[in-house]
C-alpha cells in the first residue's frame, strides 16, 4: 500500500483483523463533528490459499467503496493516504487485529502473586499462550530449566519482578538461563524478551541478551508490592507482539507501514474504550464488554477508571469451537440444548463449526447448538476474568454498561438473542444498559484515539454502539420456579401502561423503544430483591432500545431445571421471549 506522510486526521480508516473476518470502518468530519460513515467486510486471508492479510483487507476496503462511492483504493489495488485532491482516501489508518494463533511465551518472575501475577494481568491483554513458567519457586535444575526455554521454542519470553529497589540477583540468575536457552536455538527461532521488571536491571538484561535477540523494555509492572502500574507494560506488549505476528503472518509488515505503527491487539484496543468510559462512574459500578470472536473471546472491565482485562485465546465459536466444548465437562454443553444430545454428536458439531465457521444454522434445532456453544465461549471467558476482579464485583457483579461485540452478537437472527447472551454470561445484578457493537466500533475507536482523540469523542456521542435497552435483575432467593416474584408496570412517555406478573424463573420483555424513556415500578413479594432490597418496592427511570426493558427473574446463579422436558421448554420459552424466533 502506498506510503506517505500524515497531514492532517480528518478521514481515520479502522481495520480489524480477524481471524475469519476482516472488517473496516471510516470515519469523517460531518457537519464539523466526526462521524461514523461505513463499514465493509470479507474473510481473513492469513490462511492458504492466500497467505496475505493484505488481500482480505484490500477485498474489505472495496466492499466500503461499494457502499459509500468513496474511492479508497488506486489504481494499484493500494490505499489512498492521506486524502487526495478529489476525496478519496483517508487521512490516517489504523488497526486492530486478533488474527493468527496465539504467541507462545514463556513466563519469567520471582513470586507468584507478586511480580508475576501482574505479569500475567499484562499478558490477558493479548493473543498469547504462556507454555512454561520459570520462577523464584520453580524446582527444576538449572539445565531443565534451558532445557525448557529450547524445548517449547517460544517466540516471546516476558520477564518480570524485582520492585523498585528491590534485591536482584535472583531475578538476573533466571534471565542467564533465558540466555543460554536464546545462545542454544536457531537465530531465527529465538524469541523476543520483553523486559517489565526493576528498572535497575533494564540496562543488565539488555546487555545479556541484545547479541542474541531483540529486547523490548517497559516500566516496571509491580513498582511496588501494594501498586501495579500496567497500562505502559500493555502498549509495550502490543508492539511485541505486531512485531512477532508481523514476521509470521504473511502481508501484515506492510500494513504496519501504511499504519504507522500504529498496530493494536484487539482486546486492548476495546479495553482502552471501556476503561476510558468508566472513568467518571464511582465504584462499585462498572462497565463491560465482550467481544466474542471465531478464535478468541476478550472481557474488559473498566471500574473507575482502572482496566481490568482477560483474554481467553483458546475460547472461540469458530475455529476454537471443538476447544471450547472440550474444556468443560460435556453435560453443561449438552443442558443448554432442548432434548440435549450425545458427546460424540457434541463433539462432532464442534468439528463442524471448526472446519466452517461461517455457517448459518438452518433448523431451530441448530440455532440452539450454536446458542449453547455461545454461552459455553462467553461463561468460560467469564469465569476466568471474574477471578482477576476486585473482591466486591466477584460477589456481586453491578455492570451498569455492557456491549457485546462479535460476529455472534453482531449478527444474531434478533437482537434480544444478543441481549440474552450478554445476560447469561454476566448474570448482572441490578439494573444494566446492555448495548450492541454491531459495527464493532469499540476496537475501531480505541484505536483511532491514538491519532485522533477528539474523533472518539465525537464519534461515541453520536450513536455508535445501539442499545438494547435496560435490563433488571431479580434476586429470587428460595421461591419455587413459576410462581410470581414481582409485579412489573411501565409507563411510557406518551402515557401508556403495560403491567405483568414476573415469574421465577422467567424472562419478561416490556415495550419501550429506541430513544424513549419510562416509569418502571416494581413491586417484588416477601424476601425477593427487585434492586431496592428485600421486598422493597421502587419506581425509577428507564430507557429503552431496539428489544424493550428487560427483567430477569432466574435467579442467581442461573439455574436450569433438572427435568429435561421442563428444561427444553424453559429454554425455548426465554428465546421466544426474547426474540419470538
Amino acid at each position: 500500500m502506498t506510503d506517505a506522510p500524515q497531514t492532517r486526521a480528518e478521514t481515520i480508516l479502522a481495520a480489524d483483523l480477524g481471524t475469519a473476518t476482516t472488517r473496516v470502518s471510516l470515519f469523517d468530519v460531518v457537519a464539523g463533528n466526526f462521524r461514523y460513515v461505513a463499514s465493509g467486510e470479507a474473510p481473513t486471508t492469513a490462511a492458504p490459499p492466500y497467505s496475505d492479510v493484505s488481500e482480505g483487507l484490500r477485498l474489505a476496503l472495496g466492499h466500503l467503496q461499494d457502499t459509500t462511492g468513496r474511492r479508497m483504493l488506486d489504481e494499484m489495488a493500494r490505499l489512498i493516504l492521506p486524502v487526495s485532491a478529489e476525496g478519496a482516501g483517508c487521512d490516517a489508518f489504523v488497526m486492530t487485529m486478533s488474527a493468527g494463533a496465539p504467541i507462545r511465551t514463556i513466563l519469567v518472575g520471582l513470586l507468584p502473586d507478586v511480580s508475576l501475577k501482574s505479569a500475567r494481568r499484562v499478558l490477558d491483554s493479548a493473543y498469547v499462550q504462556v507454555v512454561d513458567t520459570l520462577a523464584l519457586n520453580d524446582h527444576r535444575r538449572q539445565e531443565q530449566q534451558i532445557d525448557a526455554v529450547v524445548k517449547h521454542r517460544p517466540e516471546m519470553v516476558v520477564v518480570a519482578g524485582g520492585t523498585e529497589g528491590g534485591a536482584n540477583s535472583a531475578l538476573m540468575a533466571l534471565v542467564e538461563n533465558v540466555q543460554v536457552g536464546c545462545y542454544l536455538l536457531p537465530p531465527e527461532e529465538r524469541p523476543r524478551v520483553l523486559f517489565m521488571g526493576n528498572s535497575a536491571l533494564q540496562e543488565k538484561v539488555n546487555a545479556m541478551l541484545n547479541s542474541l535477540t531483540a529486547v523490548y523494555s517497559a516500566p516496571n509492572a509491580r513498582p511496588t508490592l501494594e501498586h501495579e502500574a500496567l497500562n505502559p507494560a500493555r502498549a509495550m506488549l502490543a508492539q511485541v507482539v505486531r512485531d512477532v505476528n508481523a514476521q509470521r503472518i504473511g502481508g501484515l509488515s506492510l500494513l504496519d507501514q501504511s499504519a504507522n505503527g500504529q498496530v493494536f491487539p484487539t482486546a486492548l484496543a476495546e479495553g482502552q474504550m471501556v476503561r476510558f468510559l468508566s472513568q467518571p462512574l464511582p465504584a462499585p459500578q462498572a462497565i463491560v464488554s465482550l467481544h466474542l470472536g471465531s478464535a478468541s473471546t476478550s472481557v474488559a472491565v473498566g471500574l473507575a477508571g482502572a482496566l481490568h482485562l482477560t483474554v481467553a485465546p483458546d475460547l472461540g465459536v469458530g475455529v476454537s469451537a471443538l476447544n471450547t466444548l472440550t474444556s468443560q465437562p460435556h453435560e453443561q454443553f449438552a443442558r443448554w440444548v432442548p432434548g440435549g444430545l450425545s458427546e460424540a454428536e457434541a463433539l462432532a458439531f464442534g468439528l463442524e463449526r471448526q472446519a466452517y465457521p461461517h455457517t448459518i444454522p438452518g433448523e431451530a434445532e441448530e440455532a440452539f447448538k450454536d446458542y449453547a456453544l455461545v454461552r459455553s465461549a462467553l461463561r468460560g471467558a467469564v469465569r476466568r476474568a471474574r477471578a482477576q476482579w476486585p473482591p466486591a464485583l466477584q460477589q456481586r457483579p453491578e455492570f451498569v454498561f455492557a456491549v457485546g461485540a462479535g460476529a455472534p452478537f453482531s449478527r444474531a437472527a434478533h437482537p434480544g438473542l444478543a441481549a440474552m447472551f450478554m445476560l447469561d454470561a454476566l448474570q448482572p445484578v441490578g439494573r444494566t444498559a446492555l448495548n450492541l457493537d454491531r459495527h464493532h466500533m469499540l476496537a475501531a475507536l480505541g484505536a483511532a484515539a491514538y491519532v485522533n482523540p477528539l474523533a472518539t469523542v465525537q464519534v461515541l456521542d453520536t450513536g455508535a454502539l445501539l442499545p438494547l435497552g435496560d435490563a433488571l435483575s431479580i434476586l429470587t432467593g428460595e421461591v419455587r420456579e413459576g410462581e410470581v416474584v414481582c409485579t412489573a408496570r411501565l409507563i411510557n412517555e406518551q402515557g401508556v401502561e403495560t403491567n405483568v406478573d414476573v415469574k421465577a424463573g422467567s424472562l419478561e420483555v416490556l415495550p419501550l423503544p429506541l430513544n424513549a424513556s419510562g416509569k418502571l415500578t416494581l413491586k417484588p413479594r416477601s424476601g425477593v430483591d427487585a434492586g431496592n432490597g428485600p421486598g422493597r418496592a421502587f419506581t425509577s427511570e428507564v430507557s429503552g432500545g431496539v428489544v424493550g426493558v428487560i427483567i430477569d427473574a432466574r435467579g442467581r446463579p442461573i439455574a436450569l431445571p433438572e427435568d429435561s422436558t421442563r428444561r427444553a421448554e424453559t429454554l425455548r420459552q426465554w428465546v421466544w421471549k426474547m426474540s419470538h424466533l
